[in-house]
């Protein structure tokens, strides 16, 4: 082939792309921020809300995608791809799941030393920020914080109760332009949402915010976790996000807390109401049938005991608000440095605890591959470890509950689609 004939099928290839609104294509750069699309409600509606029913995607996937085919780059090849940096643990909300312990809860990350992290992250090759919390709008030097990250062009979200958010701090997000803000909204009746903040008027200030967000065009996601106090009334908070064309998520996934305390857990759902919800997912969500009817493929237990169980010491990191690195998010029972003593890099590549954590496989627990219910389950090793006071090989039996609850139900709607009438 002449340079020729691959220049042309080049500029076909990124004409494609540019057609399909992936890339911006102009004379100049002034011509193409010209042409560069922002966020908008309209334009991208964002209305489909998603349940996390404990489906595992890994062994329902039939096909290759991009995030399977970086996923096995990442296992050859870890990289920090992603990065969640909780800048304070501090928090003007005492929600009563949360795992993070409210004793703990008086801890800033200095400005200068989220500067160097995100300077080292940048250097790293790191794509994707989480700016979070505690409360991320606690931080005294938030401002300062989104335009170091803008300036560095990571695409970064923000996690924030959004109750603290001042018009100044709108337009700074606008002009930073975050990927996301996600925030919390557990009901739209403040009498539940503020007993589950214990923040009185919470409810009402983070729906303003909303509407806030809303209105300057910043793309925002609610997320409703389903719990005792709201299990009966998320479905209005999905219908608040749907009147706004806003995106939502809701889960009933609820982790323990990170010193193995677990009175948070007393909001979790009994298996009664998981059923009524799992009930209420099936009859409302086509799309979760259709996703539970992908034919699975066979797999040896060979070949499944090679997968890993997710991400963790391959493509992500989370450094907390007291510099120590931890695998992931909720995980600091297992800190791997800290970056007041080492640069990241050198946390990323000779930390004990991460390269043990890559190593790990599914055949760490062998006895899933036998479960008839793993196909509805994603086994996480953080809600173990907190579950488990550190055992992050040991399944709670809560989640194998579910599990088989919500195989049960689907397999019973089926038979009963499958009846005939």
């Amino acid at each position: 082939m002449s340079p020729a004939d691959i220049q042309n099928d080049m500029r076909e290839f990124l004409d494609s792309l540019a057609q399909d609104r992936y890339l911006i294509a102009a004379e100049s750069a002034e011509l193409c921020a010209q042409q560069d699309t922002h966020f908008s409600y309209s334009e991208n509606p964002k209305t489909l809300f998603t349940y996390n029913a404990q489906q595992n995607p890994d062994d329902q996937k039939t096909y290759g995608d991009t995030q399977e085919v970086l996923g096995q780059e990442y296992i050859q090849n870890p990289a920090v791809h992603a990065c969640q940096i909780e800048t304070t643990n501090r928090c003007n909300e005492r929600c009563i799941h949360c795992y993070i312990p409210h004793k703990f809860k008086n801890v800033i990350l200095p400005y200068e030393v989220i500067e160097n992290i995100l300077e080292q992250l940048h250097e790293l090759g790191t794509l994707n920020l989480t700016l979070s919390g505690g409360e991320f709008f606690c931080h005294p030097d938030a401002e300062k914080i989104l335009r170091k990250a803008r300036e560095l062009d990571f695409s970064f979200n923000e996690l924030s109760n959004i109750t603290l958010l001042t018009p100044h701090m709108i337009e700074v997000l606008k002009e930073t332009n975050p990927s996301m803000i996600q925030t919390s909204l557990y009901s739209v009746y403040p009498e539940e949402h503020d007993h589950i903040t214990q923040l009185p008027g919470s409810c009402e200030k983070t729906k303003a915010s909303i509407d806030a967000l809303i209105a300057a065009s910043l793309p925002v996601q609610i997320s409703c976790p389903v719990m005792h106090t709201n299990y009966k009334t998320y479905k209005d908070v999905l219908k608040f996000a749907y009147d706004r064309n806003c995106k939502a998520q809701t889960d009933f996934v609820m982790m323990a807390r990170y010193d193995f305390t677990t009175d948070n857990l007393s909001e979790r759902l009994t298996m009664e109401e998981t059923e009524e919800l799992l009930k209420e997912i099936i009859q409302f969500d086509k799309d979760y049938l259709d996703f539970t009817d992908t034919p699975v493929p066979p797999m040896s237990r060979e070949e499944w005991g090679k997968q890993k169980f997710c991400g963790v010491g391959l493509d992500n990191l989370c450094i907390a608000s007291d510099g120590i690195v931890y695998p992931c998010s909720g995980w600091q029972g297992m800190p791997c440095g800290n970056v007041r003593e080492q640069p990241i890099k050198d946390i990323w590549e000779k930390s004990p605890q991460l390269n043990k954590l890559r190593a790990l496989t599914k055949s760490a627990i062998p006895q899933c591959y036998d479960c008839e219910d793993r196909q509805f389950c994603a086994p996480c090793l953080v809600r173990n470890f907190n579950e488990s006071a550190g055992d992050y090989l040991k399944v709670a039996p809560h989640f194998c509950k579910a599990s088989h609850l919500n195989r049960k139900l689907v397999e019973e709607a089926k038979a009963k689609m499958r009846a005939p009438k």
